[in-house]
């Protein structure tokens, strides 16, 4: 276990933020496996998303027959990513002293960004895997380091593409606290397109400057309820600013990193008139003293504009506003159909990003829908709503586009990979845990193995919900030993052993 946090703290240090690109880490990954004798591949993965890095690879790495039969399937791929989202406000991550890529050892956990999502993981597959590099294997063990989970999972389908490996089994790592995942919803992202033309000012006086800052709490973006959405605050406060009386105008509004996560920052920059002036400091001070919102908002008041500002066009605020309303509803609608062994049990929608791009305003939605909503169903639904939102607004362009499609996982109870895992666990003891709970609200590269035809499930240690995507990320040591041990056993059963259920 020391030579195991060793190496989590190294791994932990090196940032891999999705948009940024996991040269760094791969090579690092990469030299992880050769040390231990796998035979590696780095495999770069061609894309075409805009503003992020080019330098995008997955690391291959295999024990046993490194030939691959494209006609037939064999050997175990086990499968983690090395991408994260990035860490959010350094403040909130108190328990490494602001640094998240501080690994910190404290009280039987560690703690640091990607430590349950999910490069510890890693470890413990190559850990796992160790064991066995004397051994004859049956069939190989693949060990597959991917980028662009996070975004798409942009690794693991090219991966798939590429056919690079043809497994018989994948366990694709993904944080549920070492229960066998067989069941996930849907994720769906839509982008919200607000073209407009901006606003010259006029001789009525906006000449005020107002810079907003808003913070709020970040949360995974699978149960939004647990975060506090910082730009759900902001548009809230400008809407009664504006109900009360103040003529504002905004050139600014901004908030979030990425969709999948519930927002903790967010941004506006906007003007009121001279005479307005000292009635809104009156008016911000007592909305955050009633609200006790005071340390979670920051007004700076600037003095005259400068010659030149364009304001946004009035209606681009309430298209915000009723975009986010349209599926505000949409998600109460969703609330109302639940299973058994979903956390939250029902589907949830996550407004994730907020941003300015090219005379557009972007707005960013995190859907994740039960197996048994159908995106198919969905989408029609919403673009619906949205061509009749867009008849109330003649002055601007207002689009819905579905970004990206993550597929549901739904394996069935007697599917032979599903006993074969669930056989292992019961050895490792963690029999309970895999008849437990079968469903994750998060989604995960095992649902694109199994759309691609690959028996395919999810496992992990550390939680996903109140932890992944939000501060204070960490794992505990105990759920890495067991997982070190589940993962030995099922390299047991599917390598090494003739598997008869």
């Amino acid at each position: 276990m020391r030579r195991l946090l060793e190496e989590a703290k190294k791994l932990i240090s090196i940032s891999s933020v999705t948009a940024d690109g996991n040269e760094e880490i791969a090579n690092h990954v990469g030299a992880l496996m050769r040390a231990r004798g796998l035979k590696v591949q780095l495999q770069q993965v061609g894309h075409s998303i805009e503003g992020v890095s080019k330098r995008q690879f997955n690391v291959l790495g295999v024990f046993g027959d490194p030939l691959v039969d494209k006609k037939t399937r064999k050997g175990l791929l086990l499968a983690a990513h090395l991408d994260t989202l990035p860490p959010g406000l350094r403040e909130h991550w108190t328990e490494t002293a602001g640094n998240p890529l501080a690994a910190l050892q404290s009280e039987g956990r560690i703690y640091g960004l990607g430590s349950a999502d999910g490069k510890l993981d890693l470890l413990c597959k190559l850990f796992a895997m160790d064991r066995f590099r004397e051994q004859k294997l049956r069939m190989p063990i693949y060990l597959v380091a991917s980028c662009g989970e996070e975004l798409g999972m942009f690794g693991a389908k090219y991966l798939i593409k590429s056919m690079a490996l043809n497994p018989k089994y994948v366990l694709v790592g993904e944080a549920t606290e070492l229960a066998l995942v067989h069941q996930q919803k849907a994720n769906v992202v839509f982008k919200v397109l607000i073209g407009y033309s901006r606003v010259p000012r006029d001789a009525r006086g906006f000449n005020r400057r107002v810079n907003l800052s808003v913070k709020g709490r970040a949360a995974h973006g699978a149960n939004p309820e647990e975060g506090e959405n910082a730009i759900l605050r902001l548009l809230e406060f400008v809407r009664l600013s504006a109900q009360s009386g103040f003529e504002l105008r905004l050139t600014t509004l901004a908030g979030g990193d990425m969709v999948s996560k519930v927002p903790d920052r967010a941004s506006a920059e906007l003007f009121v008139t001279s005479h307005q002036l000292e009635d809104f400091r009156r008016f911000f001070t007592d909305y955050c003293n009633e609200t006790g919102l005071a340390e979670s908002f920051v007004a700076e008041f600037g003095g005259l504009g400068e010659s030149g500002v364009q304001f946004l066009p009035e209606a681009v605020f309430h298209a915000v506003c009723d975009a986010v309303g349209l599926f505000g509803q949409f998600s109460s609608e969703l609330e109302g159909a639940g299973a058994e062994g979903f956390v939250p049990s029902h589907s949830t929608v996550n407004f994730g990003v907020l941003s300015e791009n090219a005379g557009s305003l972007e707005l960013g939605f995190d859907l994740r829908l039960l197996p048994s909503v159908k995106p198919e169903d969905v989408e029609p639904a919403l673009k619906t709503a949205f061509q009749q939102l867009s008849g109330h607004y003649p002055g601007i362009n207002l689009t819905l586009v579905r970004e990206r499609l993550s597929p549901a996982l739904a394996v069935a109870e007697d599917n032979e990979w599903l006993k074969i895992a669930r056989a292992a666990a019961v050895d490792c003891g963690l029999g309970l845990l895999s008849e437990g709970r079968g469903g994750a609200s998060t989604a995960s590269e095992a649902a694109v193995y199994a759309q691609a035809g690959f028996d395919a499930l999810a496992f992990g240690p550390g939680a996903a919900l109140s932890n992944a995507h939000g501060p204070n990320e960490f794992v505990t040591l105990d759920q890495l030993e067991k997982a070190v041990g589940f993962y030995e056993r099922i390299i047991e059963k599917t390598c090494l052993e003739k598997t008869c259920l």
